[in-house]
């Protein structure tokens, strides 16, 4: 099961384990809108910007659907399931594996990002909008045996993924929460 709130804050998404997805009016607090989905989804988010776009997750598979009728627009297959995703401006969905939204293809992926799972990916947003897109590329990932690193999503789509930073919070971490870059 998971949620995701719209950006505008008026809406949230939902996925169950009995494969259905809802769209949830949070101001009448009312279910909008509900279907039935292929495969039972994991995760659901919101795209970045005004929310035109929701991605779902099973297993291996990031589906792209339309927010409007919830129809799929694309599907990326990555080689091993996927844990964590998070929509990123320049690409679309980042999970240990980005893809492009306009092939469907996967773009780049970094299989040894952790030495265990990785149960959380930010990416890190800039403040304001005047500053030059080149320094929105970073991404911070946590894995379960409580490291956080810090990468730039430029190396790690030539193949160089070598963290920024690291910090080991010495605790078992489940998930990751960030916020805007200083």
């Amino acid at each position: 099961m998971d949620l995701s709130v719209h950006p505008s804050s008026c809406a949230a998404i939902t996925v169950g384990r009995e494969s259905f997805l809802a769209l949830i009016n949070l101001v009448r607090g009312r279910k909008s809108f509900s279907c039935r989905l292929d495969r039972a989804a994991s995760i659901v988010r919101y795209g970045c910007g005004y929310g035109g776009r929701f991605f779902t997750v099973s297993e291996e598979r990031i589906i792209v659907h339309d927010s409007e009728d919830a129809k799929m627009i694309r599907e990326l297959n990555g080689q091993k399931r996927v844990l964590c995703i998070a929509p990123a401006e320049w690409r679309g969905p980042l999970s240990q594996c980005s893809g492009d939204m306009r092939s469907g293809e996967i773009a780049y992926s970094f299989e040894n990002a952790h030495s265990t799972r990785v149960k959380g990916l930010v990416v890190l947003k800039n403040r304001s909008k005047s500053e030059t897109s080149d320094e929105s590329n970073m991404i911070a990932s946590a894995s379960s045996d409580g490291m956080i690193r810090v990468w730039d999503a430029r190396m790690i789509a030539k193949d160089k993924p070598n963290h920024l930073a690291e910090a080991d919070t010495k605790s078992r971490l489940t998930c990751l929460a960030g916020s805007f870059k200083k």
